[in-house]
């Protein structure tokens, strides 16, 4: 489960109705998502926006500069743009990109390596996260692990 507290609004809202429309599969999702209205949307967007997350830690310290390296300059040799260049130096995001900074290490690592079974469902209505599908392709599983590492212990 990934934390909501301090996330983008855009972001939280635009997800909702991912797994409304099954354009983003997870059946506890769905079940939560098509019942809301779009106040009661707006309203837990803005509550989990106000919220400041601390770190809770559990990611290896020593893939951390690895991951920063990463999320600051990406990876020329892939194609692989800076992290930062969406999700902000800060990693707490803006508008539909969404906050990094303390996400919990396992969700980062486990969203990344199941993006394409998870995200881009109905290609009809694709995702705004869709631009996410061929950075998550060719980051190897040890940059993964190492972008994971590092944002979880953003503040």
């Amino acid at each position: 489960m990934p934390r909501l507290a301090g996330q983008q609004p855009e972001y939280i809202a635009n997800q909702l109705q991912a797994f409304v429309e099954r354009r983003r599969t997870n059946p506890v999702m769905f079940n939560v998502a098509h019942v809301l209205d779009p106040a009661m949307v707006k309203a837990l967007s803005e509550y989990f926006k106000e919220l400041d997350p601390k770190p809770l830690g559990g990611a290896s310290k020593e893939l951390a500069p690895e991951g920063r390296k990463i999320y600051e300059e990406g990876v020329p040799s892939a194609n692989v743009p800076p992290c930062a260049s969406c999700h902000g130096p800060d990693g707490k995001g803006a508008d539909a990109f969404p906050r990094l900074a303390g996400q919990l290490h396992d969700y980062i690592l486990r969203k990344l390596t199941s993006w394409d079974k998870e995200r881009g469902q109905n290609k009809d209505q694709p995702d705004n996260s869709a631009i996410m599908q061929p950075i998550a392709h060719d980051l190897t599983e040890a940059q993964i692990k190492a972008v994971a590492a590092y944002v979880s212990q953003l503040n």
